[in-house]
């Protein structure tokens, strides 16, 4: 038996980084207290210390009875492996899962909870010739404090041309403690801009306006990421919308590659208020852990709104609890997709707490309320739009906005497809990035 942290706040089963052992580990396991506080009472025991031994052993346990693919993994003698990493790693059934992972506490806390991470505070896109791009800025980081913003073309690092780089060179030049951008913005100028790794305060809700149409007004809402700070921006957002009646909206997940289910269960109920007391999101768990399944349901919210139509704008960045949003809600209510294939996320992870480190393996497959959620390829959009990296977001010219706002209006989809990616053909989640859960986030 295994000593057992289920948070209450389970994960959509973002990627999250691998991180190497580091000795001393000289924190003495106790049940969580702070954020990542148990939601069940602890079954069994601890780990009796913080040595190698006893952490191989508590990763085997959990990984040999929670984990979701616990039977189509070959055992594991855990004495010849070096770390818990290599534990896990062995007992990954890795046909189907990318995203089991072990965090150093801290910043798992900082990161879900606080809504904070040490970077630079831009995320990457690539436009239809493969040049790379700023695809958005956090307020809060040192990119938005520099003025750079969305579009602006990235033309050298350090002063090596870009177009020089491999994806692993790119990513070491991005990772300096000062990095020097050689940009072309949009009017043609070349500068430089240095921005130095620091706090970044990431910002969840990107973008929200009110777009007057023959048919309604429209509500579209750019969301970044799941994690506690953006409640409180989705909160408002939707009071704006609630306020101008909106009934039809946009909702933009491009580049959000997901985090907390119960801030995916906030934006569902937020979209189609008359659906609250009805699942969301059911999770079920191994064999084992039958006892443990259960429904996320959508609840009573003041600034909810009954949505008759929505559209959502996606790509292969928008994963985890941004697909478990639009797969759930599509019981409900009229959903179409605008944008690049998904992901493909369809489970999700618990966490356990040991020593500096959380384990966070995946322990569920997310359903709808129809049974639906087996999209391991991604969900497929209705209407296939590249992102436009050259218009601004909420900008009704921007393609994929144009095209859900013609949608909505009953037009036929206008369809743009053909890019070659900067440095190869993949997907965009394949673009590199200091923080997995958001491909190309820096």
């Amino acid at each position: 038996m295994s000593w057992r942290c289920r948070r209450s706040e389970s994960l959509g089963g973002l990627r999250l980084p691998f991180w190497p052992a580091r000795a001393p580990l000289s924190a003495v396991l106790a049940a969580s207290t702070l954020a990542l506080a148990c939601g069940d009472d602890p079954i069994g025991y601890p780990p009796p210390s913080c040595d190698a031994d006893s952490r191989k052993a508590f990763v085997a346990d959990i990984m040999g009875d929670y984990y979701l693919w616990y039977d189509r993994v070959a055992p594991v003698d855990i004495t010849s492996l070096a770390s818990p990493e290599e534990v896990m790693r062995a007992m990954t059934y890795t046909e189907l899962d990318h995203w089991s992972a072990m965090q150093q506490q801290a910043e798992r806390r900082e990161y879900f909870d606080e809504g904070r991470f040490q970077g630079l505070g831009y995320t990457l896109g690539v436009d239809a010739e493969g040049g790379l791009r700023i695809s958005w800025v956090h307020e809060g980081s040192a990119a938005g404090r520099s003025g750079l913003d969305r579009g602006a073309l990235i033309i050298g690092l350090n002063g090596q041309p870009i177009e020089a780089l491999s994806a692993f060179q790119l990513n070491e030049e991005l990772s300096r403690d000062v990095v020097v951008h050689t940009i072309r913005e949009l009017d043609g100028s070349v500068h430089d801009v240095a921005l130095e790794q620091g706090d970044v305060e990431i910002t969840s809700v990107k973008y929200t306006t009110v777009i007057d149409t023959p048919q309604g007004p429209v509500g579209y809402l750019m969301f970044t990421t799941f994690v506690l700070p953006g409640e409180d921006e989705l909160r408002a957002a939707f009071t704006q919308f609630k306020d101008r009646g909106v009934t039809q909206l946009v909702i933009d997940l491009r580049y959000n590659g997901g985090g907390l289910l119960r801030t995916a269960a906030l934006l569902g109920s937020l979209i189609e208020r008359s659906a609250a007391g009805r699942p969301l999101i059911v999770e079920t768990y191994n064999n084992l852990h039958s006892d443990l399944n259960r429904e996320r349901l959508m609840f009573e919210t003041d600034e909810g709104v009954d949505a008759s139509r929505v559209v959502f704008l996606t790509s292969g960045r928008t994963a985890s609890a941004s697909e478990q949003v639009i797969n759930g809600l599509s019981p409900y209510v009229t959903v179409d997709v605008v944008g690049t294939t998904t992901l493909g996320k369809p489970v999700g992870a618990d966490s356990w707490d040991f020593c500096d480190f959380t384990l966070a393996p995946i322990t569920f497959h997310s359903l709808n309320a129809n049974g639906e959620g087996d999209y391991y390829q991604g969900i497929q959009p209705a209407c296939v739009v590249e992102d436009d990296l050259l218009h601004g977001l909420g900008d009704p010219s921007e393609a994929q906005l144009s095209a859900a706002l013609g949608l909505l209006a009953g037009e036929p989809c206008v369809e743009s497809k053909g890019r070659m990616p900067f440095g190869a053909t993949r997907r965009e989640a394949e673009l590199p990035g200091r923080f997995p859960e958001a491909p190309g986030l820096y």
